[in-house]
């Protein structure tokens, strides 16, 4: 049996998650074409814009490689696989 998706995981999520990082990634681009400048954190430290899109390009990375195995995963195994419960007392073979 599937379990029901809520409204806020399957859609508010990914639009905050776009609203807050696409214009974040807009300025870098920007910035770094004009010239590769910096700016200060909250603790006073210089990051450079380009470190932003190698992070950004890192996670987009992360998240397609995750993907990908769980496309792997549910193509060989199925769409759920069970976990059983390995006790001294259950037989491996008796599935509940």
């Amino acid at each position: 049996m599937k379990r029901r998706r809520s409204v806020f995981k399957t859609v508010v999520a990914p639009i905050v998650a776009v609203v807050v990082f696409i214009p974040t990634l807009a300025i870098s681009v920007w910035i770094v074409l004009r010239g590769a400048e910096s700016y200060s954190n909250v603790y006073g430290l210089a990051i450079h814009y380009t470190s932003v899109l190698i992070l950004a390009a890192m996670v987009i990375l992360i998240l397609g490689v995750a993907y990908l195995a769980r496309v792997v995963h549910l193509r060989r195994y199925g769409d759920a696989s069970e976990i059983r419960e390995k006790t001294p007392y259950t037989d491996l073979g008796d599935s509940k």
